[in-house]
């Protein structure tokens, strides 16, 4: 997403989902996938990661696979992975760096540490981070928020 595109929307639903996923598989790591059409998401994915691991993830190939075919089949691409850390800041670490830097998808990281858990959006190079915009839609008594830094 160049900063000329329209800043990512989540509706409040699929954020709240997403993060009581990340809650419910604590203290491991949690990764999943959130779909839709540019710049709006409309479905979250939840992935098992296979690494069982509270400072890695890697996403079940057979979720994967699933996952993609779902958002084939609805006319969607993914347009945000996502992963938490349970224990630290929603900030890319060396471990995030090395290992999903080569895929263009938008990372988003959900922390954990602190209530209510905070969620910021990156895009990765082998040696640099850049946060990038999104919103929260509102819903289900979620006010409209303004989520960019």
């Amino acid at each position: 997403m160049s900063r000329t595109e329209e800043s990512l929307a989540i509706p409040a639903e699929i954020f709240a989902a997403m993060v009581e996923h990340c809650r419910r598989d604590a203290p491991l790591e949690a990764c999943g996938i959130l779909g839709g059409v540019p710049p709006f998401v409309s479905s979250i994915h939840p992935l098992t990661n296979i690494e069982k691991s509270q400072v890695l993830y890697t996403a079940d190939p057979l979720d994967l696979i699933a996952t993609d075919k779902a958002l084939r089949a609805s006319g969607a691409e993914w347009l945000v992975i996502y992963h938490s850390h349970p224990r630290s800041a929603p900030i890319p670490s060396k471990v995030d760096m090395k290992l999903n830097h080569d895929d263009p998808t938008p990372k988003m990281i959900v922390s954990l540490v602190g209530e209510p858990p905070e969620a910021r959006l990156w895009r990765l190079t082998s040696d640099s981070f850049e946060e990038l915009p999104w919103r929260l839609l509102p819903g289900l008594g979620v006010e409209d928020a303004d989520l960019e830094d």
